[in-house]
């Protein structure tokens, strides 16, 4: 690599950089500054003023309900190659996705049968 291909390399790349930056903040730099009142500051959701500080401590419900969705998304995350090559499976490969969406439905059927899938 010559000294000019290095050049125009590192040009490119400070063109490139550049025009990211410009277009990333474009809004910021050229967009109207919003002028706020009151409590337009604070987070809102659903449009209604929060009820309590968002820095309080989550319950234990929440992280139940974070656990079992992660479990069934990975799972489900599983089951998509399967699916994508369902006509080029072995008979082998049919009986292990078999067991694994049979323990899949025990598991759901475990934590229903448990109260875990009930808002308390």
């Amino acid at each position: 690599m010559s000294a000019i291909d290095l050049f125009a390399l590192v040009v490119d790349l400070a063109v490139v950089l550049g025009i990211t930056g410009l277009f990333a903040n474009a809004g910021k730099l050229f967009g109207p500054k919003p002028v706020h009142q009151g409590d337009a500051e604070m987070p809102y959701e659903t449009g209604m003023p929060p009820l309590s500080p968002a820095h309080e401590r989550m319950t234990v419900l929440y992280h139940r309900f974070a656990v079992l969705f992660v479990v069934f998304d990975v799972d489900l995350a599983f089951l998509l190659p399967w699916a994508l090559n369902r006509g080029g499976l072995t008979l082998a490969a049919m009986i292990a996705m078999t067991v694994f969406l049979l323990l899949m439905l025990l598991m759901l059927g475990y934590f229903w049968r448990k109260g875990s899938l009930e808002c308390r």
